[in-house]
């Protein structure tokens, strides 16, 4: 319902100010997994259709107004997400509530650097608790990807050296008709089938299950016997070794910032604005830069483009990165990223289109959200299959009445696996039903959203 009086709202709740995409993102997120969420914004047609898609309350309102958050049921919320478009209305709106509420914990999506110089914001500036830089979480994620060969069937974790790889059976795959407990023999590795999913939804596979043509593989498995896999299914992938990056944004420059040196002299960077092209070619003095027009008849033949084996469009203009990436794939560029940040639905298209990845930048600043929100156990969140699935990192506390059991005598009711383990000592290995938890290691669980708040209260949480 959308509130517009002084009814109060008093159950525990996240509060989320900005009812755009990050926010819709967000509360989508965090309503699945069964958490009451207030959305606050200005626009009333936007709280309308928050509150008309989502199961959550909505607030006309300024997220300066204490009024609007009292009504928003800031005296009792868990916490204060400010996801606007204005960083000053973000910050401001986080410090009075931090000034007023000391209790709530407050997050705050902060676009431009220039308030704390070179060195960006930190956590505790003007009692803020914890701070996401969409640039920063976008380039880091693009980083990652280039590192591990393009691949986008891959994703790895914070404390873990086990790697996620969702295969699809086609049409002609070996696999198709086989049960899941042959597919370990075929392949001869060690590893775990996580979860399947395809057009008829998401199952938690049992060893007899048969895996079928259009189904997607979720299998974690250790770097080692994740490159096997690989190799077997032909799906291995080379780091690149030169790359055009079009569009000198502020994206880009976290991109830059972000990659080792020796990656940098990789990179052959095109802007059509002359001055922004110095400003790049002075603070990164590995790359090249070339001041030009990506849309120009001739660029994508010049010499220093052929033989690239990526191209990664950052622009601010979503519709000519799709376009760019494709295009490149057309004429010869190996492989293509292309950077949304508007419209989700080229998220969807890319397919189609060639290329090979589409990165979002609300999708990788929701997925930073959440990892802080859940707890401070939680070190990396993953969403699988339109957010049907999570897999999550997550840190045994030393409280946790799990220490010293084997998986076998935890009853998790089938609403989680454990995937993988990570000793204190950085090991990281897959589990059998005998192996036993011990503090500070960290579990890789596979689990439904919903299912989120059962698991922190069976592991535990840090005191």
């Amino acid at each position: 319902m959308v509130s517009t009086t002084k009814e109060l709202v008093t159950s525990k709740n996240y509060i989320i100010l900005g009812a755009g995409k990050r926010g819709m993102g967000l509360a989508r997120q965090l309503v699945t997994e069964g958490k009451d969420v207030v959305m606050l914004d200005s626009d009333r047609d936007r709280i309308e259709q928050a509150v008309s898609r989502l199961d959550c309350m909505g607030v006309v309102g300024n997220g300066t107004d204490p009024d609007k958050l009292v009504e928003a049921g800031i005296e009792n919320a868990e916490a204060f997400i400010t996801l606007t478009d204005s960083d000053e209305i973000n910050l401001i709106s986080c410090g009075l509530v931090k000034t007023l509420y000391p209790g709530v914990r407050t997050v705050a999506a902060i676009r431009s650097l220039s308030y704390a110089g070179a060195t960006g914001l930190r956590e505790g500036f003007l009692g803020i608790d914890h701070i996401v830089n969409p640039a920063a979480e976008t380039g880091r994620s693009i980083n990652t990807l280039i590192d591990q060969g393009v691949n986008p069937n891959i994703l790895n974790f914070f404390n873990s050296t086990l790697l996620l790889y969702n295969m699809h059976v086609g049409p002609s795959s070996r696999f198709a008709g086989s049960k899941v407990m042959e597919l370990r023999t075929e392949l001869k590795t060690e590893f775990i089938l996580a979860a399947i999913c395809n057009d008829a939804g998401l199952r938690i596979p049992s060893g007899e299950t048969i895996i079928e043509q259009g189904d997607t593989l979720s299998i974690v498995a250790n770097e080692h016997e994740a490159y096997e896999i690989l190799k077997a299914v032909g799906d291995v992938e080379k780091v690149p070794k030169r790359m055009v990056f079009v569009g000198a944004s502020k994206i880009t420059r976290a991109l830059l910032t972000d990659m080792r040196p020796s990656m940098r002299s990789r990179v052959t960077l095109i802007d059509k604005d002359g001055e922004t092209c110095e400003e790049f070619s002075e603070r990164f003095r590995e790359i090249l830069v070339i001041h030009s027009d990506i849309t120009d008849e001739d660029i994508m033949q010049e010499e220093q483009l052929t033989g690239c084996d990526l191209l990664v469009a950052l622009t601010d203009n979503d519709e000519l990165n799709v376009i760019t990436a494709s295009y490149a794939k057309r004429v010869g560029i190996t492989r293509s990223i292309a950077l949304i940040k508007q419209n989700n639905n080229y998220v969807r298209m890319a397919w189609f289109l060639d290329i090979d990845v589409v990165i979002s930048t609300t999708d990788t600043t929701v997925e930073s959200l959440l990892r802080y929100l859940r707890s401070t156990n939680v070190s990396s969140v993953h969403t699988l299959f339109d957010g049907q699935l999570e897999i999550i990192e997550y840190v045994i506390p030393d409280t946790s009445p799990l220490i010293g059991k084997a998986l076998k005598e935890i009853d998790m009711r089938t609403k989680a696996l454990i995937a993988g383990i990570t000793e204190r000592d950085g090991t990281s290995h897959i589990p059998s039903g005998n192996s036993t938890i011990e503090a500070d290691s960290t579990l890789l669980v596979v689990l439904k959203p919903e299912h989120t708040g059962f698991i922190e209260t069976l592991f535990g949480r840090a005191r």
